[in-house]
């Protein structure tokens, strides 16, 4: 079918509402099942995921559509190849330009703002470099011929996927996202041509040895996932965990004895160590700024040995082991000139490295 009713059939959800200046105002769609369309013209058959709309705002706003045509895995690598639709005039490339290009890899001017993101494995795949060049397109390579809202082709060449993965989502300008696409044992067959690349047709990859010479881990980044309720906050990578135990909830002010209530949040530590703990398991204790700096560095040390005293029993794993520390008043993470930054600052702090996901 014709390009414009396969765009409309994936692109589920294209309600926008605008953030504020620099931001990206997005909706992100559904996937569909794995498809095909065929050109206006042509029988090649174009396989396709999902679409997303979506904005960027400036000094002025530019918005497209953004189509997921397969993700799929390569010699050494995984690429992403997908088509920009709708665009204002002049804009296609620019919507995957990051506006600033700090803590990235790449020389401005690249369609780099795009990323595989693995929620289980808690991995962001950005895309791989070469002598600060990204193996992904360039805003002149993403323009129509003759201007126009013409559907363009792009690519962006990313780190090797675990092969246990399945399913990855597609993190689009920043923050737009395309959820559980799914992962393509080999690239879509057909003609490779270059730039601008027209829809049916794939771009030209980066030779295999320059794929073969980029480095991975520099674009291969930890999510960190942070959950918080009136008992703890818990951050949590691919690698730990870190729980920090509200100390209003363990213990009466300026004491060192547990509350009757910290008994359940405690097991619920330990259920999380036995399951998932693979080294020693560090406990910290903190106090806020009241009292002097001996008094909080005395009440943080008890504090932890009270919490080691409390969960050791309830660890069934025998290769855990346990360390206390107490740093007092220092490392605070919120102010201590109000009450509520010195309650965030009273606070034990479990931490321990966790089985990787495979």
């Amino acid at each position: 079918m014709p390009y414009a009713k396969a765009m409309a059939a994936a692109a589920f959800v294209v309600a926008l509402a605008l953030s504020g200046p620099g931001g990206i105002a997005q909706a992100a769609s559904k996937p569909a099942p794995s498809s095909s369309s065929s050109t206006a013209g042509s029988s090649t058959e174009v396989p396709y995921q999902a679409t997303v709309a979506y904005r960027v705002v400036g000094t002025t706003i530019a918005e497209a559509k953004f189509t997921v045509l397969t993700v799929a895995r390569i010699t050494g690598a995984t690429v992403l190849y997908y088509a920009l639709t709708d665009a204002s005039p002049g804009a296609y490339g620019w919507l995957l330009t990051p506006r600033v290009h700090l803590g990235t890899p790449y020389r401005a001017g690249s369609a780099s703002d795009i990323g595989l993101v693995d929620a289980t494995g808690k991995k962001l795949y950005m895309p791989l470099e070469s002598g600060g060049d990204c193996l992904c397109g360039i805003p002149a390579d993403l323009q129509p011929k003759g201007g126009g809202t013409d559907p363009v082709v792009g690519f962006a060449v990313m780190p090797e996927l675990p092969a246990s993965l399945t399913h990855v989502s597609v993190q689009i300008g920043g923050n737009a996202t395309i959820p559980d696409v799914p992962i393509a044992a080999s690239p879509p067959k057909g003609e490779t041509v270059g730039p601008p690349v027209p829809l049916g047709h794939w771009p030209i990859l980066p030779r295999d040895s320059e794929i073969a010479a980029a480095d991975p881990k520099i674009v291969t980044l930890d999510l960190v996932e942070h959950v918080a309720d009136k008992q703890a906050a818990t951050s949590t990578d691919a690698t730990s965990t870190t729980v920090a135990l509200n100390s209003d909830v363990l213990f009466e002010f300026a004491k060192a004895e547990l509350t009757p209530q910290a008994a359940q949040t405690l097991a619920g530590v330990a259920a999380d160590i036995d399951k998932s703990a693979t080294g020693p398991v560090s406990i910290t204790g903190y106090t806020d700024a009241v009292g002097t700096d001996a008094e909080n560095q005395v009440l943080s040390e008890q504090r932890a040995q009270a919490v080691l005293a409390a969960l050791k029993p309830l660890i069934k794993n025998a290769a855990v082991t346990f360390t206390t520390a107490g740093r007092g008043e220092q490392d605070p993470v919120a102010d201590n000139g109000t009450d509520e930054g010195r309650a965030l600052n009273r606070r034990v702090a479990i931490s321990y490295a966790t089985k990787e996901e495979k």
